[in-house]
């Protein structure tokens, strides 16, 4: 973990902000030049005792461009122990939040991770950044736990390991026997697979009175796809298909540091599902903790079941909203790529106010529609609905989408993340290493503290 020094420093080495159309001071332009240095937004020129990260224009400086340059630099300068860093006035939050994140890496199980990279930073006549290293470290724990494999991180021990971070929250874990007790059909049924027994995760946060928020995030710590049993190559990353449940305990580890005003709830379905005890069959029928009952069709689309059964128990303590975050379907990847993350709401105020957050936060966000014309398509012929529409290739996301939707009431606001496409990263990128992003913890933190 970096420690953050704000005043005079004895570094070294210091780095220093660079714009495309400004002379960078003490530097001779023909070795810019030489190097291929402009100024560009995330470009890094390493001279001795200085470092220079690139901006781009100075008329157009935001802190998404100084987040991102800042997760470029820190990945630029991992040979480095202790730096000092100037940064553009005002913009030292999105600073301190780009290098965290940018720097980060997952070296638990590495015998030889070489360099450890920065440990201290000295910012230089800048603004107080507490509150910018909390949201980073949260989306770090989230990078944490999705990194985890699937054999550590089992529904079990993600469920002791949020009760050991759940400093300032109530929290309560719920086992097989209670959740058969509470009629979670949707998660017995995914679980029935596993040696590994399923938990529900209850977490709340109650600063003061008031209907909550309520997060909802899909955990399943293994998906081999059960009896729908997914090829080897589909399956190397799915020890990342809790990368929703992630999300939301990143947020919730960090609402009480930063003095969230708003009650939170999170509701975290935690389980494997795998063709090893007594998978669910093509055919079977679940029935949901609201009566609903679920022909499956493909076990393999088994997180909109855990997440129906989470939907209601968070419905059942009428919220101000629900947000559900998934890696959900291929779809969404296919649709909007990598980097941005699709939304699906019954409420366009709270669509509004979520992508307003994810544009604050730095978190490209794109909505999507939720069309009622698309409902017949669940119908099934023995059950009230079907958890996949067979040999449907087009729209399949949305399909997902509406699935869920039914297990919400009218009348309460509800949002879907579907974040398959933007969990996880091929290639670093500013802020992003490659690997689990924590994506989505940055803007639930800015959502819930301004809701």
């Amino acid at each position: 973990m970096i420690e953050w020094v704000v005043g005079p420093s004895t570094a070294d080495t210091v780095v220093s902000p660079a714009f495309s159309n400004r002379v960078a001071e003490g530097v001779p332009a023909d070795f810019l030049a030489a190097v291929g240095f402009s100024g560009a937004v995330g470009q890094v020129v390493q001279i001795p005792g200085r470092v220079l990260y690139g901006l781009g224009d100075s008329g157009g400086l935001d802190a998404d461009a100084v987040r991102y340059a800042a997760g470029e630099l820190a990945r630029s300068v991992r040979g480095h122990r202790h730096l000092a860093a100037e940064v553009p006035a005002g913009f030292a939050g999105a600073f301190v939040e780009g290098f965290t994140l940018g720097g980060y890496r997952f070296t638990r199980y590495q015998s030889d991770p070489g360099a450890v990279g920065v440990e201290r930073v000295d910012l230089i006549d800048s603004d107080d950044v507490e509150q910018a290293r909390v949201v980073a470290d949260a989306v770090n724990l989230a990078r944490d736990l999705v990194a985890e494999p699937g054999d550590v991180l089992t529904p079990r021990a993600f469920a002791d390991r949020a009760v050991a971070l759940a400093s300032g929250l109530e929290c309560e874990v719920w086992d097989e026997d209670r959740i058969a007790a509470e009629r979670l059909g949707g998660l017995l049924g995914v679980a029935r697979g596993s040696r590994n027994p399923p938990r529900l995760l209850r977490l709340r946060y109650k600063p003061g009175s008031g209907a909550p928020i309520a997060l909802v995030g899909k955990g399943v710590t293994f998906d081999a796809g059960g009896i729908s049993l997914k090829p080897t190559a589909q399956m190397i990353d799915m020890k990342a298909d809790m990368a929703g449940a992630a999300t939301v305990l990143g947020v919730m580890s960090a609402l009480s540091a930063l003095e969230c005003p708003n009650p939170v709830d999170a509701w975290l379905p935690l389980t494997e599902n795998m063709a090893t005890v007594d998978p669910i069959r093509i055919g079977d029928i679940l029935r949901i903790r609201n009566g609903t009952t679920v022909e499956i069709r493909n076990a393999d689309a088994e997180g909109r079941l855990i997440l129906a059964d989470a939907l209601v128990l968070a419905a059942e303590t009428e919220p101000a909203a629900i947000i559900d975050v998934a890696t959900l379907t291929d779809a969404a990847a296919i649709a909007l790529g990598r980097q941005i993350t699709p939304v699906v709401t019954n409420h366009q105020p709270l669509s509004d106010d979520l992508l307003a957050a994810a544009a604050r936060a730095g978190e490209p966000f794109w909505p999507m529609p939720l069309p009622a014309r698309y409902r017949p398509l669940l119908a099934s012929t023995t059950a009230d609905l079907v958890n996949y529409t067979t040999g449907l290739r087009h729209g399949t996301a949305l399909m997902a989408a509406l699935f869920l939707n039914h297990f919400v009431p009218n009348a309460t606001p509800w949002a879907h993340l579907d974040i398959q496409g933007t969990a996880l990263a091929d290639q670093p990128y500013g802020e992003h290493p490659a690997g689990p992003t924590g994506v989505a913890v940055r803007t639930l933190l800015e959502y819930v503290r301004h809701a």
